[in-house]
């Protein structure tokens, strides 16, 4: 190879050097830049009432919706409506909600409500493990499946956060450097002070939302988690359209796409948490 070759082939060698330096910042290979904007700070009641103040704007939600649903060995795709409708007073169990959806042929479907009698599940569909069906009156004994449909309201991301400022107990707030978050623990406990239950609520505290919320059963084991991504305005609220859950022992997930969403519209009424089964009449 003739110097002048060899001069070529160095300087390109330094260029791509320079240039990897330059994304990888002066700590090292394969560092991503920093994210842009500010890590804010906030204390435990300020993040409270931020989160709060945005999720108190969403009063009644319509959204048509792309559902699927994974277990193991199958996978089924539906399309469909959520709507929900908050309680009017904070202290008041939320239980207006209905999920449900339809394959383009009308073979497999797909529900997840609560009303004021109950709360159902259901996946009809062909050749599904899972093909069940349950409905729960409140007071009765509770089954798994329908209880997800709790659990989807615990995780949609648009409740406020009730905490008792005089009997307590305040969540507890921990944060993360990296990545930056928040975590906002919420722990019920039984009158003997044994755990109930705990929900986590992950904080990003550059993007300003909420990212992450892990459910945990009274064992302290974590049996829920649910990230939520794609934020858009509606009415002034900052509202997740792409939600992910997983149950992690049963290993069933729920993967919501929302589109065409409606915040505070007159389309959700009382006969929307009328519970049909096979119908998706609106």
């Amino acid at each position: 190879m003739s110097a002048s070759g060899s001069f070529t082939v160095k300087t390109k060698v330094l260029a791509i050097l320079a240039v990897a330096l330059a994304m990888g910042g002066c700590k090292g290979w394969g560092k991503k830049p920093p994210e842009p904007g500010p890590i804010v700070q906030r204390s435990t009641e300020a993040l409270i009432e931020q989160i709060n103040a945005n999720n108190r704007l969403i009063r009644k939600l319509w959204s048509r919706v792309d559902i699927t649903v994974e277990l193991p060995g199958e996978k089924h795709s539906v399309g469909g409506h959520l709507i929900l409708r908050k309680p009017d007073e904070l202290s008041r169990p939320p239980r207006e909600l209905l999920l449900r959806g339809r394959d383009s042929l009308g073979v497999a479907e797909f529900q997840m409500g609560s009303n004021s009698d109950g709360y159902w599940y259901m996946l009809d569909a062909p050749k599904s493990e899972d093909d069940v069906y349950n409905f729960v009156a409140y007071g009765e004994d509770s089954a798994a499946q329908a209880e997800r449909a709790l659990d989807l309201l615990s995780v949609l991301g648009v409740y406020e956060l009730a905490v008792d400022m005089l009997n307590g107990p305040w969540p507890v707030l921990r944060g993360y450097e990296a990545p930056p978050y928040y975590v906002l623990s919420f722990v019920e406990r039984l009158a003997d002070g044994s755990l109930r239950a705990r929900k986590d609520i992950w904080w990003h505290r550059r993007k300003q939302q909420v990212d992450l919320i892990e459910l945990f059963d009274e064992k302290g084991h974590r049996y829920l988690s649910a990230s939520l991504d794609d934020y858009q305005q509606f009415e002034g609220a900052k509202l997740a359209t792409k939600i992910h859950i997983v149950w992690h022992e049963e290993k069933l997930s729920l993967e919501l796409k929302l589109r065409d969403v409606e915040v505070n519209t007159d389309r959700v009424s009382d006969k929307n948490f009328v519970h049909r089964r096979r119908d998706l009449a609106q």
